[in-house]
């Protein structure tokens, strides 16, 4: 072989490469302006500083998405974005106070969160000031990602600390700030926490067996998985045909106990929008109540006529990752999409223990019975 050709070449090649993978990183992630008409909505502002960018799956449409970490003024922000053909499409944003933080680092002697660097405590390079660490991954049922954040903060009295928060297509699913009272937080100034990717599940203080506690997600929010608690979580909502106004639907709902075994747990359906329901053939251990029915209020401590048709299920001896299954048939008496509420409640010795409840940060509603409830997703045919 000609020597004198084979360097031409890879010289050339080599000279091509840089020419052209620079030109191609430029398009990876919106322009300054770009970012800051969409999620600003204002061509002129605060400088913006990009850190970093990232592409990843982060909902069911097989698109890519970009995750772009940029500092703006006194804030650090984590946005999404699509790019359809040329054009940029902003889909959500994390904004977080940045205050002046600037580098920092956690010693794990002193229980401190200290300014400046040294080595070997480098932060991660998909990483900012305020939002120490950003791990993406896919809860139970998802073929895509979520998005999680350690992020530093700082409150009296507990000075600087930092606590994980979760988003999951850019909606809160765990905030970590209701961790602020846990003693080891006073302790250590640090929430740490580890992914398991088997179990698809978060476990806080992963290394310190004295405070370690994992949670999961149930359709709607991470739960903590506490022992002698089932955490019902949503898998599915099958309607066939589609819901339409006076005609009957066969509805399935599968559900996944994500969390320890329990003798019994409650299921509870309420449709406020009314319509008519029946029960299918095959189930067994669901009650219905119509319209006048006697039902329990827990607010009022006191017995009420029903309002609108529910749905109560006794469900035994539900064991950790066992499916169960709710079929019943449902006339909507309306051209909207009907609103179906679920809750479950479990018996921890004396006291009635609600999933959801006045701690959770997914959106609920009280239903009749004054509990609260999530809104299940997924009702319409797709």
């Amino acid at each position: 072989m000609n020597f004198y050709r084979s360097s031409f070449y890879s010289l050339s090649f080599v000279f091509y490469l840089l020419l052209f993978f620079p030109f191609c990183s430029q398009k990876e992630h919106p322009s300054e302006k770009e970012i800051r008409v969409s999620v600003y909505g204002k061509e002129e502002g605060e400088p913006i500083r990009i850190l970093g960018q990232k592409q990843i799956n982060l909902d069911e449409a097989p698109e890519m998405e970009t995750l772009v970490l940029f500092q703006a003024g006194q804030s650090e922000v984590l946005s999404a974005f699509r790019k359809e053909g040329s054009i940029w499409t902003f889909l959500w944003k994390l904004e977080f106070f940045l205050k002046d933080l600037g580098p920092m680092y956690y010693d794990g002697k002193q229980n401190k969160w200290l300014a400046g660097s040294i080595s070997g405590k480098e932060k991660p390079t998909f990483a900012g000031d305020c939002l120490r660490r950003i791990v993406l991954a896919e809860l139970p049922g998802d073929n895509f990602n979520s998005v999680f954040l350690e992020v530093l903060s700082e409150e009296p009295p507990l000075g600087l600390f930092s606590v994980p928060m979760g988003y999951r297509k850019g909606k809160k699913i765990w905030d970590g700030y209701q961790l602020k009272e846990h003693e080891e937080l006073k302790r250590s100034k640090r929430v740490e926490f580890e992914y398991s990717a088997k179990e698809k599940s978060f476990r806080i203080f992963p290394t310190n067996p004295n405070y370690s506690q994992e949670f999961v997600f149930n359709g709607w929010e991470m739960i903590a998985n506490l022992p002698m608690q089932p955490v019902p979580s949503f898998v599915s909502l099958d309607v066939e045909p589609k819901f339409e106004k006076g005609k009957e639907s066969l509805v399935t709902l599968q559900l996944k106990n994500r969390g320890n075994y329990v003798s019994l747990t409650y299921l509870s359906l309420s449709f406020p929008e009314a319509g008519s329901l029946r029960l299918a053939n095959e189930t067994q251990g669901v009650r219905l109540y119509k319209k006048g029915d006697i039902v329990y209020n827990v607010v009022q401590n006191k017995k009420i006529p029903a309002e609108y048709p529910l749905l109560e299920v006794t469900k035994e001896g539900w064991a950790n990752n066992f499916r169960y299954g709710i079929k019943f048939y449902y006339t909507p008496s309306s051209t909207d999409p009907p609103r179906i509420l679920f809750r479950s409640t479990y018996k921890f010795y004396q006291e009635i223990i609600s999933i959801p409840n006045q701690y959770s940060i997914a959106p609920f509603e009280r239903d009749q019975q004054g509990f609260p409830s999530y809104l299940l997703n997924g009702i319409s045919n797709p």
